[in-house]
């Protein structure tokens, strides 16, 4: 054997020695009671330690005591017992002892190594609690913490514009908070820290200051003698006005009014029921939608749901009414602008006036036009009516004017030129049938004076033989006739 050979021999036998003693002693490592090389639970390093050893250095530290959690200058003590919480150091000392002991020899080799060449192992301590327990106590805190935000408002009065400033608010996030103790707790730190989260006020003072004019407004007027539809009239003004409505935000006037039912405030009076008047509850809101729609018609708005009445109203002009009925009619508009606007209504007398105030910025000229696009004639029907004198007429039902109108806005500019024209809605309104009785009764006839008298008829038994049975003349039927019916609408 020559001498490169021995050596290469021997080299491989020194490695193969040191492999076997490295092994060796990761192998005793791996099945001795000594916790591996840096292991730390926390900050208190285990390294070397039995287990006995370990436990007996954490009990030094974890203790348990009052929990105080803390906000600002404020403090909140809490007993352990309160929350059931307690530290499980055994089994904090068991997950660091099986770090190179609880896998397969191969995986536990592979962490004695590499725990041995420098890398730690940091492991927390096990805290047991009862979380729901834990969540009562910090939300019985936020109580103490909790502040509401405050949105900027707006009132008016007269022509006075009053504007609240806004006020943040505070509010404790729970789950923030329990994952605060977690972190904490498991360190040993019974001092955790309540987590607050600042609100910020959704309305600012000073957006509502850009609501400083009046876009549009409109006032119509109602009998103040009809006590039900006043006071409806009145509850529906009131109810719809006071609104502030953000950029992009809708307006319902359903959602505002609220059913027009007794229990709701509302009395009863004359509404439309299928295209006749009859009386219903709430008679007398629609008054209060038209004249708000008007109002929103200067202001430039958008409309998402309008519909005319079936009926032209006497306190509006054809094409310039808004119907509404519960559950199924509503008249909803979209502040389309660029700026925050409000609704501003009122009763005076027997007037209602709804405003819409906003920013002179979103101000325009507007001017409402309506056009006539078709009129159908009333059809007629004539009955006749055999307890009326013959040729003598009478109305039994009104008939009424069919109408579709289209409704447009007009924007000028400061010298009154057109610049642009934009259709609004289109509106039909029915037609009805009128119905006319005809008298078909015959007058009597009358003997003239002076004519000798009639000799009297014999008894019947006695003239038997002579008379001629006379048969009765034929009647004609009265024809039945109905009108026909149109569709019929909703109550409005």
């Amino acid at each position: 054997m020559t001498s490169i050979k021995r050596n290469i021999y021997i080299s491989i036998a020194i490695v193969i020695a040191i492999v076997g003693i490295f092994i060796g002693v990761m192998y005793s490592q791996i099945n001795g009671d000594k916790i591996s090389k840096n292991t730390y639970i926390n900050e208190i390093d285990v390294s070397g330690m039995t287990k006995i050893e370990a436990i007996k250095e954490l009990e030094k530290k974890y203790t348990i005591g009052n929990i105080k959690f803390s906000y600002s200058s404020d403090t909140w003590d809490i007993s352990p017992k309160d929350i059931s919480l307690k530290y499980n150091l055994e089994d904090t000392v068991e997950k660091a002892y099986k770090f190179n002991k609880g896998k397969s020899f191969g995986e536990n080799l592979i962490n004695t190594i590499k725990s041995n060449f420098g890398k730690v192992n940091n492991i927390e301590v096990s805290t047991e609690y009862n979380e729901e327990k834990l969540k009562d106590k910090i939300e019985n805190i936020a109580k103490e913490i909790d502040v509401e935000v405050k949105d900027a408002s707006i009132s008016i009065s007269g022509s006075n514009i009053n504007i609240t400033d806004d006020q943040p608010g505070l509010k404790v996030n729970v789950g923030d908070s329990v994952s605060e103790f977690k972190n904490k707790v498991s360190k040993g730190n019974l001092n955790p820290e309540i987590i607050v989260t600042k609100v910020e006020a959704k309305i600012k003072k000073e957006e509502l200051e850009s609501i400083d004019t009046v876009l549009g407004s409109h006032s119509t007027k109602f009998d103040g003698g009809t006590t039900g539809r006043n006071t409806n009239i009145r509850l529906a003004a009131e109810r719809t006005s006071n609104v502030l409505l953000m950029p992009g935000e809708s307006f319902s006037y359903n959602d505002h009014t609220g059913l027009r039912t007794i229990a709701n405030g509302y009395k009863n009076a004359p509404v439309i029921v299928q295209g006749v008047v009859q009386e219903g509850v709430g008679g007398g809101v629609c008054q209060v939608s038209t004249t708000l729609y008007n109002a929103t018609l200067y202001a430039g708005l958008e409309y998402v749901n309008l519909r005319n009445h079936s009926i032209p109203s006497s306190y509006a002009e054809k094409g310039r009414d808004a119907t509404v009925a519960d559950g199924s009619i509503d008249f909803v508009f979209k502040n389309n602008l660029s700026y925050p606007i409000y609704v501003n209504n009122y009763v005076s007398g027997n007037t209602v006036t709804c405003q819409i105030y906003g920013s002179y910025k979103d101000k325009q000229k507007i001017e409402i036009v309506t056009s006539t696009d078709g009129v159908s004639a009333a059809p007629t029907k004539k009955v006749d009516d055999p307890t009326l004198p013959q040729g003598q007429e009478k109305v039994l039902e009104k008939g009424r004017d069919g109408y579709t109108v289209s409704t447009y806005r007009v924007y000028k500019d400061g010298n009154g030129d057109v610049l642009k024209k934009e259709k609004v809605s289109t509106s039909y309104y029915p037609k009805k049938q009128g119905v006319i009785a005809v008298g078909t009764m015959q007058e009597a006839v009358q003997p003239p004076e002076n004519q000798p008298p009639v000799e009297e008829s014999k008894p019947p038994e006695e003239n038997a033989e002579s008379q001629t049975p006379q048969p009765n003349p034929p009647q004609e039927p009265v024809p039945q006739e109905t009108a026909p019916e149109e569709p019929a609408p909703p109550q409005e």
